[in-house]
């Protein structure tokens, strides 16, 4: 028979791995959505909102079997798995679902987008599980004992405690993550939203050429025509290094595409002169 006790630890229990799930997924997607927010990104929250469902259920899976079985036998392979999806989310995610997405709100946008899967990444994956793994086991493993001590304490403070640490476990592993797949994405993004719109804010003023020079401000004179629309940006395609990338950007309906190297805007111009 289960007692009122054992049914308020599976309840601390799955909040326990809900709180990992939510921690993981705003530090690996939600930080970079709201970044990319910032710099004009279109579906901006397509990664985070996937990603935040799927890891909070899974964690609170994990944390409540945890709680009710109490066998480190079974602990350690459930939060390695979990590990493993976490950190398997942060490429499958960006490569294989976010287009898939864009296609059901926006068709021809989607349509415009090349995503690969390169062997490359494997080498993100493999760094990322790493570290996520052994955050994973040792939160897993010490769940019972924060939870138990949580439950025998007196104030609010202690039942918040083992929240708070697996919080922060997760939250560091999640944001090291931002490092694979997510900074790469994002940085020539935000290079050309910003070129953007120094244009558009110097565009009756006269730059000076050493200014103008270093932000490559000339990239932008085929598509200067654009400026003044409203824009949304996003990805269209990448190399295997990841190192230089097409940016493509909707200017209310004329498009235009922008070529970037190194996080540095080499040529823009208007897509139909692109193909």
């Amino acid at each position: 028979m289960k007692t009122p006790t054992f049914k308020k630890n599976l309840v601390m229990g799955m909040l326990y791995g809900l709180t990992a799930g939510f921690a993981f997924a705003f530090f690996a997607w939600g930080l970079d959505a709201i970044m990319l927010l910032r710099a004009h990104a279109a579906f901006y929250w397509v990664k985070f909102l996937p990603g935040l469902l799927i890891c909070s259920l899974t964690g609170a899976f994990a944390g409540w079997v945890t709680m009710r079985f109490q066998k480190a036998w079974l602990t350690i392979p459930l939060w390695l798995a979990m590990a493993y999806l976490f950190v398997k989310l942060t490429i499958w995610l960006p490569v294989h679902v976010l287009p898939p997405i864009i296609r059901v709100f926006d068709g021809e946008l989607a349509g415009q987008l090349v995503y690969q899967n390169y062997a490359e990444f494997d080498q993100y994956f493999f760094f990322g599980f790493i570290a996520t793994a052994i955050a994973a086991v040792i939160c897993g493993l010490i769940e019972n004992v924060l939870i138990e001590q949580a439950r025998f304490s007196s104030g609010t403070i202690a039942v918040i405690i083992p929240l708070v640490i697996c919080f922060l476990s997760f939250s560091l592993v999640g944001n090291s993550t931002d490092t694979m797949l997510n900074s790469f994405m994002r940085k020539p993004l935000r290079v050309v939203d910003n070129l953007l719109q120094f244009a558009l804010d110097n565009a009756d003023k006269e730059v000076p050429k050493e200014v103008a020079r270093n932000m490559h401000l000339a990239a932008l004179n085929p598509i200067k025509h654009m400026l003044q629309n409203e824009r949304r940006l996003i990805i269209q395609s990448y190399d295997q290094s990841m190192y230089q990338m097409n940016v493509l950007i909707d200017f209310d309906g004329d498009w235009a595409e922008c070529l970037t190297i190194f996080d540095q805007v080499s040529v823009c111009k208007p897509v139909a002169e692109m193909k």
